[in-house]
């Protein structure tokens, strides 16, 4: 059982004496310093300290004086799960620390403040390791500008695991990127999830804003792969969420995946994705209706709207309150 479960408690913060002798515990009815010793190849010095430190980590009983001096390995169930317990209220109290030792290395650095506000990150690899970190430490929020190109393909999972526990993922997408029929799919998947998604027919940059911790995004436009931005709390940072609400008070809401609508709410959904600024392709695609029924569809609505524009007819309706 040892050389299973060996390395298993590292995460509890147990030494490897501290370790051995708790599986050793587990397999016996309950044994002295002397036997444990002996059976462990220690030295009572040793299992003494371990013992020591194992009860107060409550993983082993303290002998009963009237049974002598036989220590029992106290049941894993209730023992493990309160010292798992105690663990994450400490993390949670070093997390809430994070901020003011922040503040108090920027006060010791105070020459190179600026350099630590603004990271350069540069590499494929660097670029894709570090949003993926930015995943998952996401607390409360994301807000997200998503345009192509992409360092690397979507992690659905990453994203789902993310809206399960709670965290609000806003996004706009450019509407070029509802033209790929897997990414669509992704993000119907992700809508079902909670995520609040919204399309305008372009984007400025690419940006993700997590919490109000980090911004990311590119160096300069056309470096998207090659070099990002990691933004720190700062006036920067702040006008970033500024721009962020600018463009996500623009955007139009991204109309639910939904064929057995009632033909009203059906041209409703057209005027969304017409004002988004999908083709008729990518509209047939999101409605399942064939090209030729959108293309009837748009020319019927430019004619009642007086639209000179696909785009046009959208903004219009949007302005008629059809949307």
């Amino acid at each position: 059982m040892q050389e299973q479960w060996a390395g298993r408690f590292a995460g509890l913060g147990l030494t490897a004496d501290q370790e051995l002798l708790y599986l050793h515990l587990l397999t016996t009815a309950g044994l002295g310093v002397p036997q444990l010793a002996a059976s462990l190849g220690l030295g009572a010095d040793r299992v003494a300290t371990a013992l020591t430190t194992l009860v107060d980590l409550g993983l082993v009983e303290r002998p009963n004086c009237q049974a002598g001096t036989v220590w029992r390995a106290a049941s894993p169930d209730v023992a493990l799960e309160e010292l798992l317990l105690r663990r994450e209220l400490e993390l949670r109290r070093t997390r809430g620390r994070i901020n003011e030792l922040l503040r108090t290395y920027r006060r010791s650095h105070s020459d190179s403040e600026a350099g630590e506000l603004v990271e350069i990150v540069t590499g494929r690899d660097s670029i894709a390791e570090l949003w993926r970190s930015l995943q998952l430490s996401v607390r409360a929020e994301l807000r997200v500008l998503d345009k192509p190109p992409y360092v690397r393909r979507a992690d659905p999972e990453t994203e789902l695991a993310a809206l399960a526990r709670g965290v609000r993922m806003s996004v706009v997408y450019e509407s070029r990127v509802l033209r790929d029929p897997e990414r669509l799919a992704e993000i119907h998947l992700f809508t079902a999830a909670g995520e609040q998604a919204r399309v305008l027919p372009e984007l400025p940059l690419k940006l993700a804003l997590v919490d109000d911790r980090w911004a990311l995004l590119p160096v300069s436009s056309g470096t998207e792969l090659q070099s990002v931005l990691l933004v720190r709390p700062s006036s920067l940072l702040d006008a970033l969420t500024g721009l962020f609400e600018l463009y996500w008070s623009r955007a139009m809401l991204m109309p639910a995946p939904d064929s057995a609508e009632l033909p009203q709410d059906r041209h409703r959904q057209l005027l969304a994705l017409l004002a988004a600024g999908l083709t008729d392709e990518s509209i047939a695609r999101q409605m399942g209706v064939s090209t030729r029924t959108v293309q009837r569809w748009v020319r019927e609505l430019m004619d009642r709207f007086g639209a000179r524009t696909r785009f046009q007819a959208g903004i219009q309706a949007a302005r008629a309150d059809l949307l």
